[in-house]
């Protein structure tokens, strides 16, 4: 149970972090994909140079952590730089698709950090087995709103 609640308030974090920015997700989604590419090459090296800066932990394992760091990191640098949103339906809707993305893109690395029960494994066994189709889905919606996004228009102040 408490893999899932972590897994809960992780998801919780990346929709708020997403939502109050008040930008198109498109990018940072994408982004995600990115980075989660990056963690699968770079985690296994750069983990034993984090290790000798310093960092040592334990519980999580450091892996985990270097992964995690891996994949967010390239989303919320492009999330800095992405288009505003100019309602909310869309701020809520791209929000849902990038933390759902974060969430199955760094689920591995966060069982490795919490000890599983049972309902717990159930759980990432269903992730596991949804995780292409899931994957899948939300790097579409992604190319969809980077395709079909138009910026909101300024509003000319000589037209009042």
């Amino acid at each position: 149970m408490t893999y899932l609640i972590v897994l809960g308030i992780y998801l919780a974090i990346l929709f708020i972090v997403g939502f109050f920015s008040r930008r198109s997700m498109g990018f940072p989604s994408l982004a995600l994909a990115a980075g989660a590419v990056m963690a699968e090459l770079w985690t296994d090296s750069l983990t034993p140079i984090v290790a000798e800066a310093g960092i040592i932990l334990v519980q999580p394992p450091l892996a985990s952590l270097v992964s995690i760091a891996l994949t967010l990191i390239p989303a919320f640098i492009v999330m800095i730089r992405a288009p505003r949103v100019a309602t909310h339906h869309h701020a809520w809707f791209g929000s849902l698709v990038f933390a759902v993305l974060g969430v199955v893109l760094t689920y591995g690395a966060f069982s490795n950090a919490v000890v599983l029960d049972e309902a717990s494994k159930d759980v990432v066994k269903q992730m596991i087995q949804y995780q292409p189709s899931i994957t899948t889905s939300a790097i579409t919606l992604a190319i969809a709103d980077v395709l079909f996004y138009k910026r909101p228009r300024s509003h000319d102040k000589s037209h009042r």
